[in-house]
This record gives C-alpha cells, structure tokens and sequence, in this order.
C-alpha cells in the first residue's frame, strides 16, 4: 500500500506539471504564486528600512528583519507597523562590521525563515541601506523566471581586487587551502528556498567549518561561496550563477562600498542589476526622489 500510495502521488505531480507545460498562462499564474522572502540585515536609519520595504511590497512578498542588538528596535517596528508580512527577529545579534555575527544573524534568519514561513520560492538577503533599482514587477517577475537559480558573487582565493588577495582574511591559509577551496565575493545574494535546506545539512555535517570561519577576517564575504562550491550537492553545482544582482560602486582599499549620489543616476539607469546599495537618507536624496520618479 505505501508504495502504491508513493507511485500514485507521483503520477499526480508529474501530470500536473505536464498540465502547466501545456497551458502557458496557467504556468504564468503558478511562476506568480511563488513567495518572494526578503531577510533584511540593518542597523541604523528607520527611514531607510521603511523606504526599501514599501517599494517592495507586492503581494506574496514577505519581509524578515534582523535590527542590530545596540539600535533601539521600537523605531523600526513603528516605521512597518502598518505594512504587512513583516516579521522581526527577536534573538538579535550585535553585528559589528567584519564580525562573525554577520554570518550568524544570516543564518537565524534563514532559520526563521524554514520554521515559519514554509513557502516555496526565493530567499534575497538584503541590507537596510539596499534599494531596488527596478520596479517590483521587474523584479519579481525576473527573479520567479528563475526559480532554481542560485546568484551569488565568488570568486577563489585569491581574490583579485582584495588586499593580499584576501589571504590575509584565512588563519593559516597556506595549511587550509590544501584542505578545502576558499572563495570570497559579496555578501549579499539570493538562493532558492531548497538552498536553505543544504545549507543547515552542511553545517550539521561540517561542524569545524564553522568553528574555522569564526575565525576569519571579514566572514560575511566568503562563508557561503565556499559553502556552497565545497558542499558537494549537485543542485548546487547546476544552479549557481556568478552573478551579483546588486549594483555597488567601490574605491580601494575595496573595504567599505561608495554612498550613491544624484551623480550616479545614469548608471543605475543603465545597469541590469535589481539592486543597488549603500543609500544615505541624507546624500542620497536626490538621487531616491530621481529613482522614485522614474520607477
């Protein structure tokens, strides 16, 4: 009977995405239906936060934020408190630039994520001085074109812009690069909801590797790329994509990205990426009150 049972609600689902193959625009409509979920990591500027998030709002879009543990939270809270589906965490985490506990906090939101919104869809992490720079329908619409991709920056070890080529960033490079490859990029990139799955089984099978990068300068910027291009899993390998889907302007040193101003409107006019960052209320004005007219 269970296999039976088993084969039976196999035929099911397959004659079902047959059905959708050959029915255009109710595939379209089931493409839609798939949640959207933002986990946003901020720590200043209420403003900031509530402007991202109302240009976001769309219907199965769902907003998890992580406030640093030393800002005040009742303002952020205030600022959403009359938009739907977002949800704050509450065990947070104070996360100083270059620390650990930028990882960390990531890694609680994805698990609030899978204990309380069991959706099928895409996971974008984001920051709170992050902006689209694209209208929601072009946003979700590209992002639900494709479901399965993994987008995340990487590059190995040595990175070329960064200094030393980042070896500097690994304790005792030279012996650990002999025992896993070591890849950096942005921190900021978006998964599938299936990827959240991989993600913990790895952690769960590979407790050092995270003891390791507790260690490591800058974490946020190479953890999950090397996650991701040493954990072996062949959805990984077949859906990842080398692509950064924020647009940020840097000057060396390479370590802390550019504020855009009104005199980078034409290039984010002109770019394909989805997002841009860092915004500053203040000497980014100009430059939103442009984004908003024209999106």
């Amino acid at each position: 009977m269970v296999n039976t049972r088993q084969n039976k609600k196999f035929v099911i689902f397959d004659l079902s995405i047959k059905f959708l193959m050959l029915n255009p625009y109710l595939a379209y409509l089931h493409q839609r239906a798939l949640s959207m979920i933002y986990l946003i990591l901020a720590h200043d500027s209420p403003e900031s936060l509530y402007n991202l998030v109302k240009k976001l709002q769309d219907q199965e879009v769902y907003f998890v934020i992580h406030i640093d543990k030393n800002s005040d939270i009742f303002p952020f809270k205030m600022s959403l408190s009359e938009i739907q589906n977002c949800y704050f965490i509450y065990d947070r985490l104070a996360t100083k630039w270059g620390s650990f506990n930028l990882v960390e906090a990531t890694l609680q939101g994805f698990k609030y994520i899978k204990n309380n919104l069991n959706h099928k869809g895409r996971v974008v992490l984001l920051s709170g001085t992050c902006y689209p720079i694209k209208n929601s329908i072009h946003i979700n619409d590209y992002l639900k074109s494709h479901p399965e991709s993994i987008f995340i920056e990487y590059e190995a070890i040595p990175k070329r812009v960064w200094h030393t080529g980042g070896t500097n960033r690994f304790p005792f490079y030279d012996d650990i690069k002999t025992k896993i490859a070591l890849y950096g990029g942005s921190q900021w990139f978006s998964i599938p909801y299936k990827a959240l799955d991989i993600i913990f089984e790895f952690l769960d099978l590979n407790p050092d590797f995270t003891e390791y990068f507790r260690y490591v300068r800058i974490p946020d910027e190479s953890f999950f790329q090397t996650l991701f291009l040493n954990c072996g899993e062949e959805y990984i390998s077949e859906n990842i994509i080398n692509q950064n889907l924020h647009y940020i302007k840097w000057s060396p040193p390479f370590m802390h990205p550019n504020t855009m101003i009104r005199t980078d409107l034409t290039e984010l006019k002109n770019s394909e990426k989805l997002f841009a960052r860092k915004f500053d209320p203040s000497d980014s004005y100009e430059l939103l009150q442009e984004l908003e007219s024209i999106m």
